[in-house]
């Protein structure tokens, strides 16, 4: 890449910081007060006061609310639905046709898995989260599924098998391709069989050394899910009214009609996850109502949307601080706290290893994938895929590879990394839909996410 970064002191605390977070991780600690000291130093770096420390604290956590304030929104009212449905039976009855596929946790989590990859294919997998949650995650549970496990399946699934390659909606490989100066065509065609790659090896380290030792040992996480299975036996004699059975056939077909709505309008990301919402908060409404009548029915809306919040933000608060940290060095969001102070920290660190980085086709492959896995750290997955692309390109002109194969490559790692599978605030909202602790499905995740990327790397730098 041409140009050269001058590296302010700014670049290498924030570097420091990043490393920090993730030796804190794998030693199974809590980040907080890393990334909290971590946007003091920022702050008072390029604010150049401790006062700016302070305030870059709140504004980054503020950012960070701001940024990831839709996800939570969908997790409450999807969770307020299931808290007025509860009560009433509607849920128990809503997973018996569930049941009768996943008669095994083994076909609990290949099944939870498929349907997750058939719905964020089409509708991406923030909004696909919600679906397969709401209905799937309980029915794999009732069946001796662990938490923990039923939440790797939608999430490797999800973020990483479906969004990767976004055969349908094709926002990835737009940008990649744009970026790169390539046909879409070309990059979807490069980035079919590293993300084959991804996903076999991904899944297969995924089930035969995290899942099954899981199953085996009966792993129970702490998840407000469950009693789901605590309480099959005692629902078997229970008689049930005529709400709770129909609110049990309404709630998936309004759901059903909504993917399909979604579909023929070709409605996606943001606005699919707010015709989710506002359908699960129409439903809520009607079955208290009917429930509860009128004036009871109101004060229980309200109730059980306070719960779903409360559940909501008991989930994403913690996350909000090294969020928050991360956001400090990524465009758009540095402006956004530090003001004209803000540089993108992330994307100069990238452009100076560029810039180092030997030649030759294997050290290319093997650093374009570091290099996108770091970019990745937004938890967005997309934000810097055009980065990936002009690097991919800068690089296949100098050196005579595939710029598709690499910039494929920087795709996929970016999005299964960051997209993705092993950051925290990126599988927040299939943490918060089953109640699993982010830090810990991104633990279960790690060597699966590894194993995948290293397959994509090793035949991408072969077929290059």
């Amino acid at each position: 890449m041409e140009g050269t970064v001058q590296l302010t002191l700014a670049h290498w605390v924030y570097a420091l910081f990043v490393i920090l977070v993730f030796v804190t991780m794998a030693l199974r600690r809590d980040t907080a007060i890393v990334a909290l000291i971590g946007m003091f130093a920022l702050g008072w770096i390029l604010l150049g006061s401790p006062i700016g420390g302070l305030q870059a604290i709140f504004n980054g956590m503020l950012r960070a609310g701001v940024v990831l304030l839709d996800v939570v929104f969908i997790i409450s009212v999807i969770v307020a639905l299931a808290k007025g449905l509860e009560p009433i039976g509607a849920i128990y009855l809503m997973v018996q046709p569930a049941k009768k596929l996943m008669r095994t946790p083994a076909l609990a989590f290949w099944v939870t898995g498929v349907v997750m990859y058939i719905a964020a294919t089409f509708l991406w997998p923030s909004p696909a989260t919600a679906l397969v949650g709401a209905i799937l995650f309980p029915a794999a549970l009732a069946v001796g599924l662990p938490a923990i496990s039923t939440a790797m399946s939608m999430n490797l699934f999800g973020h990483g098998v479906a969004l990767s390659t976004d055969l349908v909606i094709q926002g990835a490989p737009n940008l990649t391709a744009e970026a790169a100066g390539l046909p879409v065509s070309d990059i979807l065609a490069a980035s079919i069989p590293l993300n084959i790659a991804a996903s076999v090896a991904a899944l297969i380290v995924a089930w035969f050394v995290v899942v099954r030792k899981d199953i085996k040992a009966n792993v129970v996480t702490e998840t407000e899910y469950l009693r789901f299975a605590e309480e099959e036996e005692s629902a078997k004699n229970r008689e049930f009214s005529t709400l709770a059975r129909t609110a049990a056939w309404v709630v998936p077909v309004a759901f059903l009609l909504d993917v399909i709505v979604l579909i023929v309008m070709k409605i996606r990301g943001g606005d699919a996850t707010a015709v989710l919402g506002g359908t699960a908060l129409i439903l809520l409404s009607a079955f208290c109502i009917w429930n509860k009548g009128l004036k009871d029915g109101m004060d229980q809306i309200t109730d059980c949307v306070r719960e779903g919040f409360m559940f909501g933000l008991k989930v994403f608060a913690p996350v909000f601080l090294v969020a928050g940290f991360y956001l400090m060095g990524v465009p758009g969001h540095a402006e956004a706290i530090f003001g004209d102070a803000g540089k993108p920290l992330i994307i100069d660190l990238i452009q100076a290893l560029s810039n180092i980085i030997p030649t030759g086709k294997a050290i290319v492959g093997i650093m374009h994938t570091i290099l996108a896995g770091i970019t990745g750290l937004d938890g967005s997955g997309f934000n810097d895929l055009p980065l990936m692309g002009a690097l991919a390109a800068s690089w296949g002109q100098a050196l005579g590879i595939k710029t598709a194969t690499l910039a494929a490559l920087g795709q996929i790692s970016m999005i299964w990394i960051g997209g993705g599978t092993i950051v925290p605030w990126a599988v927040l909202p299939v943490s918060a839909i089953t109640g699993v602790p982010a830090m810990d499905l991104v633990r279960k995740n790690f060597w699966p996410c590894i194993a995948g990327v290293t397959a994509a790397t090793i035949l991408a730098i072969i077929l290059m």
